[in-house]
């Protein structure tokens, strides 16, 4: 089974390494700068302005650009994830895509196991389980005692006098 929160750390890890180059290269061209353009310091400096340049104009765009479609669909399979129901077209304007791209990202996920248990209805993405009477969770007060408690299913059995909701004919 995927894991969405994992990959989409992952994936914005690697922007995060090529920022992380740009910065080293940015203190390396002013270290070399401040102490002098003789000897190594002068390699230093050089090597610094290329690793920054080459991260912030080459690198952070390239790695955005090249994973900006993966982390859309991630991004959306977050949002499903954190939602037993979720509309697309509240997906969409989640994620900033139309209702029929945000509807092909969840498939995509749902296709790449990103999305356990979950299935498209109509216009919304939902938990499978909704969808059976006998696996929705229920809330009810008892009628004999008059505990709350929850069930599954369409019979529950409260937990304190044992009587069962709704009431066997």
């Amino acid at each position: 089974m995927a894991d969405a929160k994992k990959e989409l750390r992952t994936v914005m890890m690697s922007l995060y390494v090529v920022i992380l180059i740009a910065i080293i290269g940015i203190a390396l061209a002013i270290l070399g700068g401040v102490k002098g353009l003789g000897g190594t310091w002068l390699f230093c400096m050089i090597g610094g302005i290329m690793l920054a340049f080459f991260g912030l104009i080459f690198g952070v765009p390239l790695v955005w650009l090249r994973n900006a479609e993966r982390r859309k669909s991630l991004r959306a399979a977050v949002i499903i994830l954190n939602n037993e129901r979720t509309q697309i077209s509240v997906l969409a304007s989640s994620v900033g895509c139309s209702d029929a791209e945000a509807r092909n990202k969840a498939v995509w996920a749902l296709n790449n196991g990103y999305l356990p248990g979950y299935v498209i209805s109509g216009d919304e993405v939902l938990l499978s389980r909704l969808l059976d009477p006998n696996q929705m969770e229920h809330s009810a007060s008892c009628p004999n005692c008059g505990a709350s408690f929850k069930y599954v299913g369409k019979i529950g059995q409260c937990p304190y006098c044992g009587d069962y909701y709704p009431p066997r004919q």
